[in-house]
């Protein structure tokens, strides 16, 4: 008998359902030489028979979780970078902090790479090649899967 109702309240248990609150915490490093902090997380909830996510300042409703998030950087002139999910300012660098990924745009003068910008996601180290650069946030029903750099090169070491 007990193994029945263990059988069937399995059965009949409803599904988890998809839902996360991430924060994060950065910086961005202006060209008129300030520093600005903010605050950049991703968050999803059930919500009128959909969901609603979350990102920095943004929100849409979704219809299931999404598969990823990415962050457009973009290059311009070799000069500084837009990265518009933060600031629609240009920029010389930024840092953010997410759960284990520590991310981070800079310039580095031994580089050959173009405009000196670095782009870090922990310890590995990405240059801009054709086109913008993008740091993609891949999700399950968990929060953050995965965190990977894309349209950027890795330099010879």
């Amino acid at each position: 008998m007990k193994l029945w109702l263990l059988l069937s309240a399995l059965l009949f248990a409803l599904p988890v359902q998809a839902q996360f609150d991430i924060s994060g915490e950065g910086s961005v490093f202006l060209v008129n030489g300030t520093t600005q902090q903010f605050d950049f997380g991703f968050s999803l909830f059930r919500q009128d028979g959909s969901y609603r996510f979350i990102v920095g300042r943004y929100n849409l409703d979704v219809p299931t979780v999404p598969q990823k998030y990415s962050l457009a950087l973009i290059l311009q002139d070799d000069k500084h970078v837009w990265v518009p999910d933060f600031i629609n300012e240009p920029l010389l660098g930024f840092e953010l902090k997410i759960e284990q990924y520590h991310i981070k745009l800079f310039q580095d003068p031994k580089s050959d790479a173009k405009g000196h910008f670095i782009v870090q996601l922990n310890d590995e180290r990405f240059q801009f090649s054709r086109g913008p650069g993008q740091v993609s946030f891949l999700f399950n029903d968990n929060g953050i899967k995965e965190v990977r750099v894309d349209g950027m090169f890795k330099p010879q070491r």
